[in-house]
């Protein structure tokens, strides 16, 4: 079955072991789908170096080198092999170039090399674009991140590189590239609201404040923003009702299907001095039937404690608050915390 081939990418030099890192893709002509070649070339041997690619695409594709990639990589052979020549030319930043490089098999004008750096960057930008239309996220990322070697303050491929990875669920990896975003553009409120969503996932809740915080110091009527700050809010046990209330006003669809299906009712930190209901007392406690206290906490939200072994008293007072102000409930629960045990202490 033959394959055509799609790009050759170079993932970057080694000055310590002479090894010069490419990938090559190439789709078979039947199906479109992907093949991945690996393979390394070695700089400072007598042999020809590049015989291993010339194998391996004999082998694998049954094809010869395109004239475009014989020329390419011996000119960024050549290139590399001044550069180690210079002084010091062992140091590894000095070929981060490298990976900024990708061949098309047969159109100059869609390879990086021989173009200035702004070209440079609209053909990576034209690259990634492709790989993400056709869903390859991966691929995707990759160049949109190489493409941000040569232009760190790219705001779109920032952007995109957040979402794609907020979709993967890669949120450590989406807060490092949202940060980038924040700090070329601090008062951008879509970098804002990312960062404070990545720190919400990662339960680190003063910093989502803080960045939700600085929207609405620039946008007071920013309903996400509101929304946001009130999860952070509720998070470390505060009040989140000022912020539900605002964010109500201003999205009141947005704002009750939040708190329907993806609020967040846990309060992360420890109370001193807390009570634990048993599960089985829940019924007895909001007055309803074993079946909808079992709804309330498999579709409610309503949390259980880590262990699963009963419910914390700031969590279920926060949960029945909320569904009664909001009227999220077909009928309103009567239940209010009791006379603690003991005074809990003051942090």
């Amino acid at each position: 079955m033959r394959s055509h081939l799609h790009y050759l990418l170079l993932d970057g030099f080694d000055p310590e072991t002479g090894e010069l890192a490419l990938r090559v893709g190439a789709y078979a002509e039947d199906t479109r789908e992907a093949q991945i070649l690996r393979l390394k070339l070695h700089l400072g041997r007598a042999t020809d170096p590049l015989q291993p690619l010339r194998r391996e695409l004999q082998t694998h594709v049954q094809m010869p080198v395109p004239p475009i990639w014989d020329k390419g990589l011996k000119i960024i052979i050549r290139a590399i092999e001044d550069e180690l020549a210079a002084e010091p030319g062992r140091q590894p930043q000095r070929y981060a170039w490298v990976r900024t490089q990708i061949l098309h098999p047969t159109d100059d004008r869609r390879g990086t090399l021989n173009h200035p750096v702004a070209r440079q960057v609209e053909i990576l930008w034209d690259w990634a674009q492709r790989f993400d239309q056709d869903g390859d996220a991966i691929r995707a990322l990759e160049l949109y991140e190489r493409m941000l070697l040569l232009a760190p303050q790219h705001l779109q491929a920032l952007e995109r590189m957040t979402s794609l990875l907020r979709q993967m669920g890669m949120i450590e990896e989406m807060l490092a590239v949202v940060e980038r975003w924040v700090k070329t553009k601090p008062d951008d409120a879509n970098a804002r609201l990312r960062q404070g969503e990545a720190l919400l996932h990662l339960e680190r809740h003063k910093e989502a404040l803080e960045a939700f915080s600085a929207v609405l110091k620039i946008n007071p009527a920013h309903p996400l923003a509101h929304l946001g700050s009130a999860q952070a809010k509720s998070y470390g046990g505060g009040d989140p009702c000022p912020h539900l209330d605002a964010a109500l006003e201003l999205d009141r669809e947005a704002t009750l299907s939040v708190l329907r299906e993806t609020f967040d009712y846990r309060v992360l930190l420890p109370i001193v001095g807390e009570t634990i209901y048993p599960l089985e007392e829940l019924p007895t406690l909001l007055g309803v039937s074993p079946g909808e206290a079992k709804a309330f906490l498999r579709e409610r939200g309503l949390p259980c404690n880590p262990a699963g072994e009963g419910l914390r008293e700031p969590e279920l007072s926060r949960w029945v608050l909320i569904q009664n102000r909001y009227q999220l409930l077909s009928v309103g629960l009567h239940w209010l915390a009791p006379t603690p045990r003991h005074i809990p202490e003051l942090p």
